[in-house]
Protein backbone atom coordinates (compact mmCIF):
# COMPACT_ATOMS: atom_id res chain seq x y z
CA UNK A 1 0.00 0.00 0.00
CA UNK A 2 2.81 2.60 0.95
CA UNK A 3 4.21 1.55 -2.66
CA UNK A 4 1.06 2.90 -4.15
CA UNK A 5 0.52 5.47 -2.45
CA UNK A 6 4.48 7.07 -2.92
CA UNK A 7 3.58 6.39 -6.44
CA UNK A 8 0.61 8.54 -6.95
CA UNK A 9 2.13 11.23 -4.81
CA UNK A 10 5.35 11.56 -7.32
CA UNK A 11 2.81 11.61 -10.14
CA UNK A 12 0.97 14.48 -8.56
CA UNK A 13 4.10 16.04 -7.87
CA UNK A 14 5.37 16.28 -11.46
CA UNK A 15 2.24 17.51 -12.73
CA UNK A 16 2.53 20.30 -10.63
CA UNK A 17 6.05 20.91 -11.78
CA UNK A 18 4.78 20.46 -15.37
CA UNK A 19 2.14 22.74 -15.31
CA UNK A 20 4.73 25.68 -13.14
CA UNK A 21 7.02 25.57 -15.98
CA UNK A 22 4.84 25.59 -18.85
CA UNK A 23 2.50 28.67 -17.04
CA UNK A 24 6.48 29.95 -16.31
CA UNK A 25 7.31 29.63 -19.45
CA UNK A 26 4.15 31.05 -21.01
CA UNK A 27 3.64 34.15 -18.75
CA UNK A 28 7.40 35.22 -19.05
CA UNK A 29 7.67 34.88 -23.03
CA UNK A 30 4.35 37.02 -22.83
CA UNK A 31 6.21 39.87 -20.87
CA UNK A 32 9.11 39.31 -23.08
CA UNK A 33 7.03 39.55 -26.63
CA UNK A 34 5.03 43.10 -25.29
CA UNK A 35 8.46 44.45 -24.26
CA UNK A 36 9.97 43.38 -27.44
CA UNK A 37 7.47 44.21 -30.14
CA UNK A 38 7.52 46.55 -32.97
CA UNK A 39 5.10 49.11 -33.15
CA UNK A 40 5.38 50.87 -36.89
CA UNK A 41 4.36 54.28 -36.39
CA UNK A 42 4.19 56.96 -39.38
CA UNK A 43 5.21 60.58 -39.06
CA UNK A 44 1.77 62.67 -38.33
CA UNK A 45 3.31 65.58 -40.56
CA UNK A 46 3.46 63.08 -43.52
CA UNK A 47 -0.13 61.49 -42.92
CA UNK A 48 -1.44 65.69 -43.02
CA UNK A 49 0.62 66.63 -45.81
CA UNK A 50 -1.28 64.13 -48.20
CA UNK A 51 -4.74 64.27 -46.64
CA UNK A 52 -6.01 60.84 -46.61
CA UNK A 53 -2.50 59.14 -46.02
CA UNK A 54 -2.75 56.31 -48.51
CA UNK A 55 -3.89 58.16 -51.62
CA UNK A 56 -2.87 56.23 -54.91
CA UNK A 57 -0.68 57.95 -57.28
CA UNK A 58 0.22 57.22 -60.60
CA UNK A 59 2.94 58.39 -63.59
CA UNK A 60 2.03 61.06 -65.42
CA UNK A 61 3.50 63.41 -68.52
CA UNK A 62 2.84 66.13 -70.17
CA UNK A 63 2.22 65.55 -73.63
CA UNK A 64 0.57 67.41 -76.79
CA UNK A 65 -3.15 66.73 -77.38
CA UNK A 66 -2.34 65.23 -80.83
CA UNK A 67 0.80 63.56 -82.22
CA UNK A 68 0.89 62.09 -85.83
CA UNK A 69 3.53 59.87 -86.61
CA UNK A 70 4.62 59.64 -90.26
CA UNK A 71 6.21 56.18 -91.47
CA UNK A 72 8.28 55.88 -94.04
CA UNK A 73 8.36 53.03 -97.35
CA UNK A 74 10.99 50.71 -96.66
CA UNK A 75 11.50 49.42 -100.19
CA UNK A 76 12.49 52.87 -101.01
CA UNK A 77 15.87 55.35 -100.19
CA UNK A 78 15.74 58.35 -98.37
CA UNK A 79 17.16 61.05 -100.58
CA UNK A 80 17.02 63.91 -98.27
CA UNK A 81 15.21 64.33 -94.91
CA UNK A 82 14.29 68.64 -94.70
CA UNK A 83 13.76 68.85 -90.91
CA UNK A 84 15.40 68.75 -87.86
CA UNK A 85 14.14 67.62 -84.29
CA UNK A 86 12.55 70.50 -82.63
CA UNK A 87 11.25 72.79 -85.57
CA UNK A 88 8.58 73.77 -86.34
CA UNK A 89 6.33 72.73 -89.22
CA UNK A 90 2.70 73.85 -91.33
CA UNK A 91 0.34 71.35 -92.58
CA UNK A 92 2.09 70.49 -95.97
CA UNK A 93 5.43 71.55 -95.36
CA UNK A 94 7.64 68.98 -96.98
CA UNK A 95 10.05 66.50 -94.37
CA UNK A 96 11.47 63.84 -96.68
CA UNK A 97 12.01 62.75 -100.24
CA UNK A 98 12.96 59.83 -101.47
CA UNK A 99 15.39 58.72 -104.50
CA UNK A 100 14.03 58.97 -107.76
CA UNK A 101 16.45 57.78 -109.73
CA UNK A 102 16.32 54.15 -109.15
CA UNK A 103 12.75 54.78 -109.42
CA UNK A 104 12.56 56.21 -112.82
CA UNK A 105 15.00 53.52 -114.56
CA UNK A 106 12.22 51.16 -113.05
CA UNK A 107 9.82 52.95 -115.13
CA UNK A 108 11.59 53.19 -118.33
CA UNK A 109 12.15 49.27 -117.72
CA UNK A 110 8.33 48.98 -117.68
CA UNK A 111 7.31 51.42 -120.75
CA UNK A 112 9.57 48.97 -122.98
CA UNK A 113 8.07 45.61 -121.60
CA UNK A 114 5.08 47.78 -122.41
CA UNK A 115 5.79 48.57 -125.94
CA UNK A 116 6.74 45.17 -126.63
CA UNK A 117 3.74 43.97 -125.96
CA UNK A 118 1.64 46.31 -128.07
CA UNK A 119 4.12 45.48 -130.38
CA UNK A 120 3.39 41.52 -130.05
CA UNK A 121 -0.28 42.09 -129.85
CA UNK A 122 -0.39 44.28 -132.74
CA UNK A 123 2.20 41.43 -134.52
CA UNK A 124 -0.27 38.91 -134.46
CA UNK A 125 -3.49 40.64 -135.43
CA UNK A 126 -1.59 40.70 -138.38
CA UNK A 127 -0.88 37.15 -138.79
CA UNK A 128 -4.66 36.62 -138.06
CA UNK A 129 -5.68 39.06 -140.56
CA UNK A 130 -3.31 37.06 -143.50
CA UNK A 131 -4.27 33.87 -142.10
CA UNK A 132 -8.06 34.75 -143.15
CA UNK A 133 -6.79 35.80 -146.44
CA UNK A 134 -5.15 32.37 -146.43
CA UNK A 135 -8.66 30.60 -146.27
CA UNK A 136 -10.32 32.10 -148.60
CA UNK A 137 -8.12 30.40 -151.37
CA UNK A 138 -6.83 27.56 -149.63
CA UNK A 139 -8.08 23.99 -150.26
CA UNK A 140 -11.59 22.90 -148.13
CA UNK A 141 -8.98 20.14 -146.22
CA UNK A 142 -6.34 23.03 -145.22
CA UNK A 143 -9.01 25.24 -143.88
CA UNK A 144 -9.17 23.49 -140.76
CA UNK A 145 -6.01 23.46 -139.88
CA UNK A 146 -5.73 27.63 -140.64
CA UNK A 147 -9.14 28.27 -138.57
CA UNK A 148 -6.95 26.13 -135.48
CA UNK A 149 -3.82 28.50 -136.20
CA UNK A 150 -6.31 31.44 -136.11
CA UNK A 151 -7.83 30.40 -132.58
CA UNK A 152 -4.42 29.77 -130.73
CA UNK A 153 -3.07 33.25 -132.03
CA UNK A 154 -6.46 34.67 -131.14
CA UNK A 155 -5.68 33.28 -127.31
CA UNK A 156 -2.13 34.64 -127.42
CA UNK A 157 -3.99 37.81 -128.41
CA UNK A 158 -6.29 37.90 -125.21
CA UNK A 159 -3.30 36.85 -122.74
CA UNK A 160 -1.16 39.90 -123.79
CA UNK A 161 -4.04 42.09 -123.34
CA UNK A 162 -4.14 41.47 -120.14
CA UNK A 163 -0.27 41.72 -119.64
CA UNK A 164 -0.66 45.22 -121.35
CA UNK A 165 -3.40 46.34 -118.69
CA UNK A 166 -1.48 45.06 -115.90
CA UNK A 167 1.40 46.94 -116.86
CA UNK A 168 -0.25 49.77 -117.69
CA UNK A 169 -1.13 49.76 -113.50
CA UNK A 170 2.54 49.16 -112.65
CA UNK A 171 3.75 51.89 -114.85
CA UNK A 172 0.85 54.63 -113.28
CA UNK A 173 1.55 53.42 -109.65
CA UNK A 174 5.48 54.33 -110.61
CA UNK A 175 4.70 57.36 -112.04
CA UNK A 176 2.79 58.33 -108.81
CA UNK A 177 5.55 56.97 -106.73
CA UNK A 178 7.70 59.41 -108.12
CA UNK A 179 5.03 62.37 -108.50
CA UNK A 180 4.87 61.70 -104.74
CA UNK A 181 8.45 61.34 -104.07
CA UNK A 182 8.36 64.29 -101.39
CA UNK A 183 6.22 63.17 -98.09
CA UNK A 184 4.74 66.51 -96.46
CA UNK A 185 3.37 67.09 -92.89
CA UNK A 186 -0.17 65.75 -92.41
CA UNK A 187 -0.34 68.87 -89.48
CA UNK A 188 1.38 71.61 -88.22
CA UNK A 189 3.22 71.31 -84.69
CA UNK A 190 6.79 70.42 -83.28
CA UNK A 191 8.79 67.88 -85.18
CA UNK A 192 9.57 65.46 -81.76
CA UNK A 193 11.87 62.97 -83.38
CA UNK A 194 13.39 61.80 -86.47
CA UNK A 195 14.34 57.58 -86.23
CA UNK A 196 16.46 56.99 -88.41
CA UNK A 197 16.82 53.28 -88.39
CA UNK A 198 13.06 53.01 -88.08
CA UNK A 199 11.38 49.98 -90.16
CA UNK A 200 8.07 48.80 -90.42
CA UNK A 201 8.78 45.57 -90.92
CA UNK A 202 10.32 45.59 -87.14
CA UNK A 203 8.65 42.88 -84.95
CA UNK A 204 9.24 44.50 -81.43
CA UNK A 205 6.51 45.31 -80.37
CA UNK A 206 7.51 47.26 -77.65
CA UNK A 207 9.03 49.82 -79.82
CA UNK A 208 7.43 52.94 -81.64
CA UNK A 209 9.06 52.83 -85.70
CA UNK A 210 7.63 55.65 -87.23
CA UNK A 211 9.98 57.40 -89.22
CA UNK A 212 9.17 61.11 -87.74
CA UNK A 213 6.95 61.98 -84.90
CA UNK A 214 5.13 65.59 -84.95
CA UNK A 215 3.21 67.06 -82.25
CA UNK A 216 0.36 69.21 -82.72
CA UNK A 217 0.58 72.96 -81.61
CA UNK A 218 -2.31 74.06 -78.76
CA UNK A 219 -2.94 72.97 -75.79
CA UNK A 220 -1.48 70.13 -73.72
CA UNK A 221 -2.58 67.19 -71.76
CA UNK A 222 -1.71 64.51 -69.32
CA UNK A 223 -1.06 61.14 -70.09
CA UNK A 224 -1.08 58.62 -67.56
CA UNK A 225 -0.26 55.05 -66.52
CA UNK A 226 -1.68 52.70 -64.15
CA UNK A 227 -1.58 48.87 -63.62
CA UNK A 228 -4.23 46.50 -64.29
CA UNK A 229 -4.37 45.93 -60.35
CA UNK A 230 -6.18 49.97 -60.15
CA UNK A 231 -7.95 51.02 -63.06
CA UNK A 232 -10.96 50.46 -62.52
CA UNK A 233 -10.68 52.87 -59.53
CA UNK A 234 -10.76 55.20 -62.53
CA UNK A 235 -13.43 56.82 -64.33
CA UNK A 236 -14.37 59.63 -66.69
CA UNK A 237 -14.45 62.44 -65.77
CA UNK A 238 -12.97 61.58 -62.16
CA UNK A 239 -11.51 65.06 -60.26
CA UNK A 240 -7.84 64.84 -60.22
CA UNK A 241 -4.39 66.55 -58.64
CA UNK A 242 -1.33 66.45 -60.54
CA UNK A 243 1.74 67.28 -58.15
CA UNK A 244 5.37 68.93 -59.40
CA UNK A 245 7.86 66.39 -58.73
CA UNK A 246 10.28 68.64 -57.88
CA UNK A 247 8.17 70.51 -55.60
CA UNK A 248 4.89 68.87 -54.51
CA UNK A 249 3.38 71.97 -53.09
CA UNK A 250 2.93 73.17 -56.83
CA UNK A 251 -0.17 71.42 -58.36
CA UNK A 252 -2.80 71.59 -61.28
CA UNK A 253 -6.00 70.45 -61.28
CA UNK A 254 -7.59 68.70 -64.02
CA UNK A 255 -10.07 65.69 -64.99
CA UNK A 256 -9.37 61.97 -66.49
CA UNK A 257 -10.74 62.58 -70.26
CA UNK A 258 -10.29 59.11 -71.61
CA UNK A 259 -9.22 55.91 -70.18
CA UNK A 260 -7.97 53.44 -73.07
CA UNK A 261 -9.25 49.72 -72.17
CA UNK A 262 -6.04 48.22 -74.40
CA UNK A 263 -3.14 47.15 -73.07
CA UNK A 264 0.55 48.91 -73.45
CA UNK A 265 2.63 47.00 -75.66
CA UNK A 266 5.51 46.48 -73.97
CA UNK A 267 9.17 44.96 -73.17
CA UNK A 268 9.18 42.16 -71.29
CA UNK A 269 10.88 44.07 -67.87
CA UNK A 270 8.60 46.67 -68.49
CA UNK A 271 5.51 44.79 -68.44
CA UNK A 272 6.18 43.36 -64.77
CA UNK A 273 4.44 45.40 -61.91
CA UNK A 274 4.99 44.82 -58.11
CA UNK A 275 8.84 44.52 -58.21
CA UNK A 276 10.39 41.54 -56.58
CA UNK A 277 6.88 39.05 -56.77
CA UNK A 278 7.65 38.45 -60.32
CA UNK A 279 3.93 38.89 -60.40
CA UNK A 280 3.00 39.86 -64.44
CA UNK A 281 0.41 42.91 -64.36
CA UNK A 282 -0.51 44.69 -67.70
CA UNK A 283 -0.70 48.81 -67.77
CA UNK A 284 -2.64 50.91 -69.61
CA UNK A 285 -3.21 54.65 -70.68
CA UNK A 286 -5.13 57.37 -69.38
CA UNK A 287 -5.10 60.93 -70.43
CA UNK A 288 -6.09 64.40 -67.90
CA UNK A 289 -7.45 67.21 -68.88
CA UNK A 290 -5.95 70.38 -67.10
CA UNK A 291 -8.01 73.32 -66.23
CA UNK A 292 -4.55 75.30 -67.04
CA UNK A 293 -1.05 75.11 -68.05
CA UNK A 294 0.62 77.77 -66.42
CA UNK A 295 4.07 76.27 -65.32
CA UNK A 296 3.82 73.25 -67.25
CA UNK A 297 6.70 72.29 -70.21
CA UNK A 298 6.14 69.63 -72.64
CA UNK A 299 7.84 66.51 -71.82
CA UNK A 300 7.31 67.29 -67.67
CA UNK A 301 6.61 64.23 -65.54
CA UNK A 302 4.23 64.41 -62.91
CA UNK A 303 2.57 62.61 -60.18
CA UNK A 304 -1.25 62.00 -60.71
CA UNK A 305 -4.04 61.32 -57.77
CA UNK A 306 -7.34 61.15 -56.90
CA UNK A 307 -8.89 63.91 -55.89
CA UNK A 308 -10.41 63.99 -52.74
CA UNK A 309 -10.25 67.40 -51.39
CA UNK A 310 -6.18 67.18 -50.18
CA UNK A 311 -5.71 69.55 -52.44
CA UNK A 312 -7.17 72.41 -50.15
CA UNK A 313 -5.49 73.75 -47.96
CA UNK A 314 -6.83 73.90 -44.12
CA UNK A 315 -5.92 75.26 -41.28
CA UNK A 316 -5.09 73.35 -38.45
CA UNK A 317 -4.39 69.44 -37.82
CA UNK A 318 -6.59 66.90 -39.30
CA UNK A 319 -6.28 63.05 -38.56
CA UNK A 320 -7.79 60.36 -40.68
CA UNK A 321 -10.67 58.44 -38.82
CA UNK A 322 -9.35 55.09 -38.74
CA UNK A 323 -5.96 56.24 -36.46
CA UNK A 324 -8.30 56.93 -33.42
CA UNK A 325 -9.82 54.37 -31.07
CA UNK A 326 -13.00 56.39 -29.83
CA UNK A 327 -13.84 55.34 -26.12
CA UNK A 328 -17.52 56.66 -25.54
CA UNK A 329 -17.06 60.29 -26.07
CA UNK A 330 -13.20 60.02 -25.41
CA UNK A 331 -10.86 59.80 -28.78
CA UNK A 332 -7.70 58.17 -27.89
CA UNK A 333 -3.84 57.99 -30.66
CA UNK A 334 -1.38 55.71 -30.65
CA UNK A 335 1.74 58.00 -29.81
CA UNK A 336 5.30 57.56 -30.04
CA UNK A 337 6.60 59.46 -26.79
CA UNK A 338 10.02 60.49 -26.10
CA UNK A 339 11.50 57.75 -25.00
CA UNK A 340 10.65 56.06 -28.40
CA UNK A 341 7.65 53.98 -27.08
CA UNK A 342 4.01 53.56 -27.79
CA UNK A 343 1.66 55.36 -25.51
CA UNK A 344 -2.08 55.51 -25.70
CA UNK A 345 -2.81 59.24 -25.19
CA UNK A 346 -5.98 61.13 -25.26
CA UNK A 347 -6.45 63.67 -27.61
CA UNK A 348 -8.95 66.95 -27.64
CA UNK A 349 -10.58 67.07 -31.13
CA UNK A 350 -12.50 69.87 -32.95
CA UNK A 351 -15.00 69.59 -36.00
CA UNK A 352 -15.51 66.07 -38.11
CA UNK A 353 -14.85 66.65 -41.86
CA UNK A 354 -17.08 64.05 -43.44
CA UNK A 355 -15.68 64.66 -47.12
CA UNK A 356 -12.33 63.82 -46.39
CA UNK A 357 -13.35 61.74 -42.65
CA UNK A 358 -11.10 63.59 -40.63
CA UNK A 359 -10.74 64.76 -37.14
CA UNK A 360 -9.60 68.07 -36.12
CA UNK A 361 -7.26 67.94 -33.52
CA UNK A 362 -6.99 70.26 -30.91
CA UNK A 363 -4.59 69.31 -28.44
CA UNK A 364 -2.65 66.37 -27.54
CA UNK A 365 -1.02 65.79 -30.39
CA UNK A 366 1.80 67.94 -33.13
CA UNK A 367 2.85 67.45 -36.44
CA UNK A 368 6.63 66.36 -34.94
CA UNK A 369 4.73 63.21 -33.16
CA UNK A 370 4.33 59.76 -34.51
CA UNK A 371 1.16 57.40 -34.56
CA UNK A 372 0.13 53.58 -35.57
CA UNK A 373 -2.48 52.38 -36.98
CA UNK A 374 -4.97 50.74 -34.08
CA UNK A 375 -4.08 47.37 -33.34
CA UNK A 376 -5.90 45.24 -30.63
CA UNK A 377 -2.16 43.40 -30.36
CA UNK A 378 -0.58 47.19 -29.76
CA UNK A 379 0.27 47.16 -25.57
CA UNK A 380 1.50 50.30 -23.99
CA UNK A 381 5.11 50.55 -23.50
CA UNK A 382 6.01 48.50 -27.04
CA UNK A 383 9.03 50.02 -29.05
CA UNK A 384 8.45 51.43 -32.40
CA UNK A 385 9.81 52.07 -35.40
CA UNK A 386 9.61 54.13 -38.13
CA UNK A 387 10.80 51.26 -40.43
CA UNK A 388 8.57 48.92 -42.38
CA UNK A 389 11.00 46.08 -42.72
CA UNK A 390 11.42 45.59 -39.35
CA UNK A 391 8.56 44.68 -39.20
CA UNK A 392 8.55 42.32 -41.84
CA UNK A 393 11.43 40.66 -39.74
CA UNK A 394 9.11 40.18 -36.72
CA UNK A 395 6.80 38.48 -38.57
CA UNK A 396 9.63 36.35 -39.64
CA UNK A 397 11.25 35.82 -36.30
CA UNK A 398 7.57 35.07 -35.00
CA UNK A 399 7.32 37.71 -32.76
CA UNK A 400 3.73 37.90 -32.98
CA UNK A 401 2.92 34.94 -31.48
CA UNK A 402 3.50 33.35 -28.79
CA UNK A 403 5.60 30.14 -29.28
CA UNK A 404 5.87 30.66 -32.81
CA UNK A 405 2.66 29.59 -33.70
CA UNK A 406 -0.19 30.73 -31.51
CA UNK A 407 -1.79 33.68 -29.34
CA UNK A 408 -2.11 33.46 -25.57
CA UNK A 409 -5.84 34.32 -25.88
CA UNK A 410 -6.85 31.61 -28.29
CA UNK A 411 -7.66 29.58 -26.04
CA UNK A 412 -9.92 30.40 -22.99
CA UNK A 413 -7.89 28.93 -19.93
CA UNK A 414 -11.52 27.25 -18.28
CA UNK A 415 -11.56 25.34 -21.13
CA UNK A 416 -10.31 21.67 -21.08
CA UNK A 417 -10.86 18.68 -23.08
CA UNK A 418 -13.49 15.29 -22.08
CA UNK A 419 -12.61 11.94 -23.38
CA UNK A 420 -13.77 12.33 -26.87
CA UNK A 421 -11.64 15.65 -27.02
CA UNK A 422 -14.79 17.78 -27.19
CA UNK A 423 -14.30 21.18 -25.02
CA UNK A 424 -16.11 21.13 -21.51
CA UNK A 425 -16.12 24.39 -19.16
CA UNK A 426 -15.58 23.07 -15.40
CA UNK A 427 -20.27 24.08 -15.09
CA UNK A 428 -20.97 22.42 -18.18
CA UNK A 429 -21.66 18.83 -17.14
CA UNK A 430 -20.95 16.41 -14.79
CA UNK A 431 -16.74 14.92 -15.97
CA UNK A 432 -15.14 15.14 -13.12
CA UNK A 433 -11.64 13.90 -14.47
CA UNK A 434 -9.04 15.82 -17.11
CA UNK A 435 -7.03 13.89 -19.99
CA UNK A 436 -3.18 13.94 -19.41
CA UNK A 437 -0.29 12.40 -19.95
CA UNK A 438 1.13 10.97 -23.27
CA UNK A 439 -0.62 7.44 -22.15
CA UNK A 440 -4.16 8.71 -22.99
CA UNK A 441 -4.24 8.10 -19.19
CA UNK A 442 -7.15 10.82 -17.04
CA UNK A 443 -6.49 12.80 -13.81
CA UNK A 444 -8.82 12.82 -10.62
CA UNK A 445 -10.26 15.34 -8.80
CA UNK A 446 -7.78 13.91 -6.26
CA UNK A 447 -4.68 14.20 -7.97
CA UNK A 448 -4.36 10.19 -9.12
CA UNK A 449 -4.18 8.45 -12.21
CA UNK A 450 -6.63 6.33 -13.86
CA UNK A 451 -6.69 4.33 -17.12
CA UNK A 452 -10.62 4.04 -17.47
CA UNK A 453 -12.58 7.02 -16.10
CA UNK A 454 -15.36 4.72 -15.69
CA UNK A 455 -14.43 3.06 -13.07
CA UNK A 456 -15.76 5.80 -10.57
CA UNK A 457 -16.75 5.39 -7.34
CA UNK A 458 -19.36 8.40 -5.91
CA UNK A 459 -16.38 9.52 -3.67
CA UNK A 460 -14.08 9.87 -6.68
CA UNK A 461 -11.96 6.28 -5.94
CA UNK A 462 -11.50 3.82 -8.53
CA UNK A 463 -13.00 0.48 -8.36
CA UNK A 464 -10.75 -2.31 -8.43
CA UNK A 465 -11.44 -6.15 -9.25
CA UNK A 466 -9.31 -8.87 -8.56
CA UNK A 467 -8.03 -11.36 -10.59
CA UNK A 468 -10.79 -13.67 -9.82
CA UNK A 469 -13.98 -11.46 -10.21
CA UNK A 470 -13.98 -10.42 -6.09
CA UNK A 471 -14.18 -6.66 -5.61
CA UNK A 472 -10.90 -6.00 -4.22
CA UNK A 473 -11.86 -3.18 -1.92
CA UNK A 474 -11.85 0.65 -2.30
CA UNK A 475 -7.92 1.91 -2.93
CA UNK A 476 -6.94 4.96 -0.64
CA UNK A 477 -5.73 7.56 -2.25
CA UNK A 478 -4.66 10.44 -0.59
CA UNK A 479 -3.02 9.20 3.12
CA UNK A 480 -6.62 8.01 4.55
CA UNK A 481 -6.41 4.86 6.23
CA UNK A 482 -7.92 1.84 4.52
CA UNK A 483 -11.34 0.36 5.53
CA UNK A 484 -9.25 -2.45 7.61
CA UNK A 485 -7.86 0.02 9.71
CA UNK A 486 -4.15 -0.61 7.92
CA UNK A 487 -2.30 2.88 5.99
Amino acid sequence: MKKGKIIVILLVLAILVGAGIFFGKKFLKKDNTEDGRLVYVESVASITGHGTGISNRYMGVVEAQETKKVDKDDSKKISEIFVNVGDSVKEGDQLFAYDTEEMKLDLQQMELELDNIKNSISSNRQRISDLYDQKEIAKEDEQLSITSQINNIAAEIKQEEYELSTKELEIDRQKEAIDSAVVFSPMSGTVKKINKDSSTNSYDMGSDNSFITIMADGDFRIKGTVSENNIYELNVGMPVILRSRVDENQIWNGTISKIDLEPQQSSSDEYYYGGKTGESASKYTFYVKINSFDGLMLGQHLYIEMDYGQGEVKEGLYIPTYYFVIDGSDYYLWVRNSDKKIEKRKISVGEYDENLETYEVLSGLTEDDYIAFPDDTIKEGCKTTTNFEDIIDQMDDGGMYDDGMYDDNMYDDDMYYDEKNEYQMPDGGDMEYIPTGDDGSYMLPDGSMSDDPQNLNDNGTVEETSQDGMDSGNFPVDGAEDKNGGE
